[in-house]
């Protein structure tokens, strides 16, 4: 996985996000951090070539996080907001692209921003605690196999349903990534009705 990079405050910024959004941003930037497409995204261009924003919303509203993955070999965390209007507003964008300049600029004299914080998994920078961080990882890997899963499958929510044994709605959470409403024994047993095998291995923590 490649490592994830907050540039000034998006981190700070990300953690003020509502729990629920802020893990659903999160389980998006797992999937980013293992070489996948978030479930919603759109290519900001006003920002730069190959910048992406992440689309969440629940009922608190709608939350964007703007991000790089072509940049070195790091995910670099730009900018977290929370969107009030239609169109991303001229000073976020401005912010984001004053960032991704910064960042491209230190690349290219070989080293990172003083004010970044960089960690293995987005877990361990938005999490309270490391069990927290380390529920979450295993809640988001269990979803992000099982949304796999389901695609390579071709299956549609109605099937994947009766696979599974939940209900549709159930399944469109899963697939939006709305991993707060699922627990890690819920996940193991859906990946099990999906024809999957989980094992665990425990070592001593880094």
């Amino acid at each position: 996985m490649k490592p994830i990079r907050f540039v000034a405050t998006a981190l700070d910024d990300l953690r003020e996000f509502p729990l629920a959004a802020r893990r659903e941003c999160g389980y998006q930037l797992d999937r980013v951090q293992r070489g996948l497409d978030p479930t919603d995204w759109k290519p900001v261009s006003a920002v730069g070539l190959g910048v992406r924003e992440i689309r969440v919303r629940d009922h608190n509203g709608a939350f964007r996080v703007i991000y790089v993955a072509k940049l070195a070999d790091h995910i670099c965390v730009l900018h977290c907001f929370q969107k009030k209007t239609q169109q991303i507003p001229a000073a976020d964008l401005n912010l984001a692209a004053k960032r991704l300049r910064q960042v491209v600029a230190e690349f290219e004299k070989g080293r990172a921003l003083m004010a970044d914080e960089t960690f293995d998994s987005v877990w361990d920078a938005i999490e309270d605690t490391p069990q927290e961080a380390e529920n979450m990882r295993l809640r988001s890997r269990l979803m992000i196999e099982l949304t796999e899963r389901i695609t390579a499958q071709g299956w549609t929510q109605l099937a994947a349903a009766e696979r599974l044994g939940v209900t549709q709605p159930r399944v469109s959470d899963l697939m939006r990534g709305k991993v707060h409403l699922f627990s890690l024994d819920s996940l193991v047993n859906m990946v099990t009705a999906a024809g999957m095998h989980v094992e665990m291995t425990v070592e001593p923590a880094a």
